[in-house]
């Protein structure tokens, strides 16, 4: 299985704003968690800074971040889809062990 990241970059006003728009953004996660293309997600530092969403495909990440409230509403300042090779532990894409 492949491995893509979705990294969000988060507005400096994120927490202030994201109450409007967290059940909505959190209903589309679980759905996607539910199909089986969102892994793991979530909020990155304290406070947070970016955010970090684990998919099985780029077309799901791309669809995902297009559809996020949080990214219409601009608490999401800009995102990015790109492959992550993970190669160890139980659920690595290309495990390598020398």
């Amino acid at each position: 299985m492949a491995h893509l990241l979705l990294t969000y970059t988060l507005s400096p006003d994120y927490l202030a704003r994201r109450g409007d728009y967290r059940k909505d953004h959190l209903g589309l996660a679980w759905q996607s968690s539910d199909r089986g293309e969102l892994l793991l997600g979530g909020a990155v530092g304290d406070p947070p800074t970016s955010a970090m969403l684990l998919f099985t495909s780029a077309e799901a990440a791309e669809a995902f971040a297009r559809a996020d409230p949080y990214v219409s509403s601009g608490i999401v300042r800009s995102w990015t889809v790109q492959p992550w090779a993970t190669v160890v532990g139980e659920g690595a894409a290309t495990p390598v062990r020398l």
